[in-house]
């Protein structure tokens, strides 16, 4: 636990330092937990000697990662560029699978598609919270924290029903919606000390990362149940991998995100 807790400190730190210094040493902070996140994948998907090859999925992930969250910056004048590039790395996937006559295209190019979907798409969405202001940034973050202690917390002292156990044993409907709870009240208070979104809208906010935060919990659990292993990597002490620190930002950043889009 003491490992645990200093692991998560330094995180909570860094992640701090870099949303205050700005979007652009957020995106720096990430690229490199983008590329580990993906291997991490890849390996949740494909057995040694099967699939895509690692190097291309991180590169491809880290490519698109990027396009991505420079339209932060400059939304139009990336827009034709992300399009190019994104439709060049798929027909050179297609491409590779191809070539090395795959037995299981269709789980192939899914699990390639998953990739994207699952690591290069969520924490560019996380970037482009920075649009609505650092705040936005830092009130998810605190909000992702907030759902992940609070239904372990909750759980730990008075849950008995549980969740889903075939997918995770340790998850209780009363830490879930303990989870909820915390976080809406957190959001409360955040709306009273960052106006960057209105009451309603924080607290909105609040219950869906609760909410799809949990959904990306159990995704990755899913994952790790049917690879049969714990965790997915060994990178971080009494934590895991990178998707096991980040597992509840999958769903969670871009639900945030579209919200925003289409209420603000």
């Amino acid at each position: 636990m003491a490992i645990r807790a200093l692991t998560g400190a330094a995180y909570v730190a860094l992640t701090l330092g870099a949303a205050w210094a700005g979007p652009f040493t957020t995106f720096l902070l990430f690229l490199p937990v983008v590329v580990i996140a993906a291997f991490e994948l890849q390996r949740l998907i494909w057995n040694e000697d099967e699939g895509l090859p690692a190097i291309w999925c991180m590169a491809v992930v880290a490519i698109i990662y990027t396009l991505c969250s420079l339209g932060v910056f400059d939304g139009q004048h990336y827009l034709a560029l992300q399009g190019l590039v994104m439709l060049a790395l798929g027909l050179i996937t297609v491409v590779q699978l191809l070539r090395r006559n795959s037995a299981t295209p269709t789980t192939d190019m899914g699990g390639f598609l998953l990739m994207v979907a699952l690591v290069a798409l969520p924490f560019s969405a996380m970037i482009h919270l920075f649009r609505h202001g650092t705040a936005v940034f830092v009130g998810f973050m605190v909000l992702l924290w907030t759902a992940d202690t609070g239904a372990y917390l909750v759980g730990r002292s008075i849950g008995r029903t549980k969740l889903l156990p075939s997918v995770s044993p340790n998850k209780t409907v009363e830490g879930f919606l303990g989870g909820v709870a915390s976080t809406v009240g957190v959001a409360y208070v955040f709306s009273l000390y960052h106006p960057a979104l209105d009451t309603s809208t924080w607290l909105a906010c609040g219950a869906i990362v609760a909410t799809t935060s949990t959904m990306g919990d159990l995704l990755e659990s899913a994952f790790k149940r049917a690879r049969g292993v714990k965790d997915s990597g060994t990178i971080l002490p009494g934590h895991g991998g990178m998707l096991d620190r980040f597992d509840g930002a999958l769903l969670a950043a871009p639900a945030m995100f579209l919200y925003l889009a289409v209420t603000l």
